[in-house]
């Protein structure tokens, strides 16, 4: 290499140098091969990640809470690659980490050393590491920095300027209640208290969730604590946070995937079978649902898939209406309805949005004539041809009927509406009693994938979770059944013909018992 060569690459190495340290973004993306044979993939949420830890580093004094989803980069990203970007601004910087069990703290302080001793790494920060303390999970540099990994169950002696717990709980232990609260006991009483100077220093707790009452539930039920929450489920929830502390916001519709590069469908469906419902609403989701004890449970409600259809059912539909399009979801559910008197949520539409769209009437955009659109009520009544709709008769839908028989009329599309009375002057859980009761014998199917995934989730809760809406429009079906109202024409098993002159009699709608 000649002398100007030479000079050129100084000056490159020293602006490369400036930019890492500049952004710790920039250092994930060229140091990323440096700890993985598998090719760097950038996506949103590793910059999203990168921005609040570099906050918490610049600003300092700082309390992050991160929930992510498994396979997103979490531990390389919080445990690894932190650590020595930390290094490299400041290599006096004294670091603690715990895992829930010693491997897993041990691998990522490993990680973290092997990293600041390849060439690439000394190449920009020629940090020296104390000859006597250069173990895998405790090591020392010259500058009087140091890395200490524990598990978490044994966080005591030394102090640091960043605590990172990262999975504090085990997957396989997780459901244990005496070694959940044990690890959230450990976390306050030890961990806490591991800072140098609690006014500078800064902890991050970065988790899939499991539970309810793991760390990052307690930590969000302590408000006194003042941890930033960074949650970014797999798929946009549609929930409105807070702001985190550097303004960001999860600005994704709906539904929409966190990564599908390294989440896709396929792979998606394998999680969700593994893992069960509970299972990935909590480590995917990140809103773990009791396993039992709660108003309904999991293993009462069918799935099946769509050619398991029996073939002769009657269709009805039922529905919640949240007019405004804010906060509350519009539902509306077709739901099929056996000789068994058993229940088959054959179709379902469930959307944020003004009642106008929940409706689905659109117009042509040059005619100006109405159209049932491609979702929304009215294509559901066209597609399934129900034999009653049944809405609350609450002051919703007071509000909302006039709309909804005007649309019918323009698009000429109609179904008998029998509205509900309101019963127990609003208690949902004395309105969702009969659904309970259908359920917990068997007879509720739900479709496999998304929209029974979802309803499951929102059970599980029930009456302590955030919506409730689907248990209020699905309930409305099981009390249709328990009460025969009016249009509800239960399916008759037909005997077989006797003989060539045997015609099976037919239910008659006009009968007393059904209206």
């Amino acid at each position: 290499m000649t002398k100007n060569a030479l000079l050129n690459q100084r000056e490159i190495d020293k602006v490369a140098k400036e930019y890492y340290e500049r952004s710790f973004a920039a250092f994930i993306a060229a140091a990323w091969g440096e700890i993985d044979p598998e090719p760097f993939v950038n996506n949103w949420h590793i910059k999203v990640l990168a921005d609040h830890l570099q906050d918490v580093y610049e600003v300092g004094g700082q309390r992050l809470l991160i929930n992510i989803c498994p396979g997103s980069g979490k531990s390389k990203i919080v445990d690894v690659l932190f650590p020595a970007w930390v290094w490299a601004r400041d290599p006096s910087k004294r670091i603690i980490s715990a895992a829930h069990n010693e491997e897993l703290a041990i691998r990522d302080a490993s990680e973290h050393r092997n990293l600041v001793k390849t060439s690439w790494y000394q190449r920009y920060w020629p940090i020296e590491f104390v000859q006597d303390s250069d173990g895998k999970s405790n090591f020392s540099n010259m500058a009087k920095g140091f890395r200490k990994a524990h598990p978490i169950s044994a966080m005591t002696g030394s102090r640091g300027n960043i605590v990172i717990v990262d999975d504090p709980h085990s997957v396989k232990t997780s459901e244990s209640t005496v070694i959940r609260k044990g690890t959230v006991e450990n976390f306050f009483r030890s961990v806490m208290n591991r800072l140098n100077n609690p006014k500078k220093d800064s902890i991050i707790v970065v988790m899939q969730r499991l539970h309810e009452e793991d760390l990052s539930g307690e930590i969000l039920s302590k408000k006194a604590l003042k941890f930033d929450h960074l949650c970014i489920p797999l798929f946009a929830d549609g929930e409105v946070r807070k702001p985190t502390r550097i303004g960001w916001v999860d600005h994704r519709e709906e539904g929409e995937n966190m990564f599908p590069e390294r989440y896709t469908d396929e792979q998606i469906a394998i999680y969700r079978e593994a893992l069960g419902v509970f299972g990935f609403a909590g480590q995917y989701q990140q809103r773990p649902v009791p396993l039992d004890d709660g108003f309904f449970v999991e293993s009462w409600f069918n799935r099946f898939e769509p050619h398991e259809l029996p073939k002769n059912l009657h269709y009805y539909m039922t529905s919640d209406h949240a007019p405004s399009g804010r906060g509350d979801y519009n539902v509306f559910r077709m739901w099929g309805v056996d000789e068994g008197r058993n229940i088959w949520m054959v179709d379902s539409f469930r959307d944020r949005c003004t009642m106008d769209v929940a409706i689905g009437m659109t117009r042509d955009p040059e005619t100006g004539k109405p159209m049932i659109g491609e979702t929304g009520a009215l294509a559901m009544i066209k597609k399934w041809n129900p034999m009653g709709w049944y809405p609350e008769n609450d002051n919703t839908w007071s509000a909302i009927s006039s709309m909804v028989n005007a649309a019918m009329l323009e698009t000429d599309t109609f179904c008998r509406i029998i509205p509900l009375a309101t019963r127990g002057s609003g208690d949902k859980v004395a309105k969702a009693t009969s659904y309970q009761a259908m359920a917990s014998m068997g007879r509720v199917y739900l479709p496999v994938g998304a929209v029974g995934d979802g309803a499951l989730t929102e059970y599980l809760t029930f009456p302590h979770g955030k919506h409730d809406d689907q248990v209020d429009a699905d309930s409305a079906m099981a009390r249709v059944i328990a009460e025969a109202l009016p249009a509800f024409i239960p399916v008759v098993k037909h005997k077989p013909a006797k003989d060539e002159y045997y015609v099976p009699s037919l239910p008659d709608a006009s009968d007393a018992c059904w209206g």
